[in-house]
């Protein structure tokens, strides 16, 4: 998803910032408790460690990507990242504790590292598997496949998904077949839109050693960022959210009322609060907005999505001080809450409370078996980047004339036909967005050329599985959806747009094989395709009729700029956008580069 984008909606739309007059002394300190709150008698109270990180997104290798190398802690900027590494601070942190629960805040996976993403995420749930991770948040980036079927029957069951071998279900580092996630997800507020029903179980109850050998409970409660089920790269229509704030209240009276004292919020949707792993500097977002709300039987706040680090004590309802905590991202580091329980009634003493964001630096020795896990992925990704896929008898680029036209943008609008027509979805047209007024762009480089590339497994004509992985896509689903005949007009219309310094701009759509249109480029944007100039399927566009069309999310829903469609009806989610086209080439065999003769201009 482009979170980057969210944020700045939501900061100039929606943004709430807590000034340091709410936070007294707390606003840019550690979530340490004061020394004079510091009990006596240590053996009192149930001590409860919570380790949480958030947004692996399967960078199981340190990444450069963006600097997320690099976090702040203090005034030193530290160099961080990394599974192995990880998985050796986590012994080091959890060591001699009885009584630690170690989760993620979601998005632990549709990673963006070849290794990781081509493989069906199975890297990093191998990886987490052997961290020990008991539980997860339903991320938004967990919902990018179809569901049920990937996060549930694959993802948690090990159910191929579709062809084991080809698509996933790979070998992994044990010589074993995937098998799935030993730690199931959890989220209270994405429910199935005609059932109302949560797609996962809302919370987790977990059960902790007391001094006497007495069991008392900690309850988690699950939040997904609420704009997953419309988001572009999580699409999934069958599915809504509920308002955070009141599905946590509801949830935290309910496990009140059986009887849980001890209640913690991990909910996959964060804020901003400067750059200091361990500091709160004008902390603004959804999470801010949710700690100055949510139930005072809420011990602990934590979040993730916003890639942001943070750390920090905010008052609840009451008045009363708890922490609210994001790990930043991709490995960067570890959260560690430590609460002390009322032995009898299992509440949390609030002012005992302490919590830090570790920084998983390179100063230790890595793990090794984690590092031969991740040395074992790698190996797979370069073999699966070298697989043949299929040929082709020429170069598909994005060179465009001046109508739009490539044969690249061409073979990805009919890859979208042919997608969502597998399903029996019966789409007239598809529409691809070749290059967008914002946003991402789904076509990569040169394309696909004929003349071998540098990898010495390519061969004349041949397409690698790693070529065409690389050419067209960046994690989004295809759509079909229902919209009038006048909307394809004003889309194809809307390729077009003046600008205010009296030029024009031009973002072109490619069409499928079964369209022909043509344009008058002497006339002014936005009158210069005649709907009986626009042939689909041979006959001419009706304005007055419904049409099914093909295209990406990011397309469809007004973000790349394309704000014809965004009306559209009946939307039936299909592949992914890398993984269909895979299969799209795969099963054609060879690919041919058709005449540009889709768009001609009009005499």
């Amino acid at each position: 998803m482009d979170y980057s984008m969210r944020r700045r909606d939501f900061l100039g739309a929606a943004g709430v910032t807590i000034g340091a007059a709410a936070l007294g002394t707390a606003i840019g300190e550690p979530a340490y408790a004061s020394e004079n709150a510091i009990e006596s008698d240590p053996d009192r109270y149930v001590n409860v460690q919570l380790v949480n990180i958030t947004d692996l997104h399967g960078y199981l290798q340190p990444t450069d990507l963006s600097g997320y190398n690099l976090v702040t802690s203090g005034t030193s900027q530290l160099t961080v990242g990394g599974a192995p590494y990880l998985a050796a601070h986590l012994k080091r942190i959890r060591a001699g504790q009885r009584n630690s629960i170690f989760f993620s805040s979601g998005d632990n996976f549709s990673g963006w590292p070849f290794e990781v993403d081509a493989l069906a995420n199975e890297p990093s749930v191998e990886v987490l598997n052997k961290l020990g991770l008991q539980f997860s948040t339903v991320g938004n980036h967990e919902l990018d496949q179809r569901f049920p079927e990937f996060l549930i029957d694959h993802m948690e069951k090990g159910t191929p998904f579709p062809v084991a071998g080809r698509d996933d279900s790979f070998i992994d580092s044990s010589g074993k077949r995937f098998r799935g996630a030993n730690f199931p997800f959890y989220t209270s507020n994405i429910v199935y839109t005609d059932s109302g029903f949560t797609i996962v179980p809302p919370y987790n109850i977990v059960w902790v050693s007391g001094n006497d050998g007495k069991k008392l409970p900690i309850a988690f409660i699950h939040l997904t960022v609420p704009d997953t089920p419309t988001g572009s790269t999580s699409y999934q229509p069958a599915l809504k959210s509920l308002d955070s704030i009141a599905t946590v209240n509801t949830f935290a009276a309910l496990l009140k009322k059986k009887g849980v004292n001890a209640i913690v919020v991990n909910m996959h949707d964060g804020g901003v609060a400067g750059k200091d792993i361990n500091g709160l500097t004008n902390p603004t977002g959804p999470c801010f907005q949710l700690a100055a709300q949510a139930s005072p039987d809420i011990a602990a706040i934590v979040t993730g999505h916003w890639h942001e680090p943070f750390n920090g004590m905010l008052p609840d309802p009451n008045g009363t001080l708890r922490p609210v905590v994001e790990a930043g991202c991709h490995g960067q580091m570890i959260n560690e809450i430590n609460l002390k329980l009322d032995p009898d009634t299992g509440e949390v003493i609030r002012s005992l409370t302490t919590s830090v964001n570790h920084p998983n630096t390179h100063d230790i020795p890595p793990d090794p078996e984690i590092q031969a896990t991740v040395n074992y992925w790698v190996d797979a990704g370069l073999r699966r980047w070298v697989q043949p896929l299929a040929k082709q008898t020429g170069d598909f680029t994005r060179a465009a004339g001046q109508l739009g036209e490539s044969t690249m943008g061409d073979l990805g609008a009919d890859f979208l036909f042919w997608d969502a027509n597998q399903d029996g979805d019966h789409v007239d047209v598809a529409l691809f967005a070749t290059a967008p007024r914002t946003g991402s762009v789904a076509l990569s480089g040169g394309g696909l050329l004929q003349a071998p590339g540098p990898n010495p497994s390519d061969a004349d004509g041949q397409i690698l599985f790693g070529e065409a992985w690389n050419a067209f896509g960046y994690g989004n689903p295809v759509l079909g959806v229902t919209v009038t005949g006048a909307e394809v007009h004003a889309a194809l219309e809307g390729q077009w747009k003046a600008s205010t310094n009296g030029g024009e701009s031009f973002a072109p759509l490619a069409v499928s094989d079964n369209v022909r249109y043509s344009v008058d480029l002497t006339q002014p944007v936005g009158g210069r395709i005649d709907p009986a100039d626009v042939q689909i399927d041979g006959k001419p566009l009706d304005t007055t009729k419904d049409y099914r069309v093909a295209g990406l999310a990011y397309t469809l829903i007004g973000a790349d700029g394309t704000t014809a469609l965004t009306d559209f009806r009946d939307p039936v989610r299909h592949d992914r956008d890398r993984e269909g086209f895979t299969n799209y080439l795969r099963q054609r065999g060879t690919v041919a580069p058709a005449p540009t003769d889709r768009v001609q201009a009009k005499s």
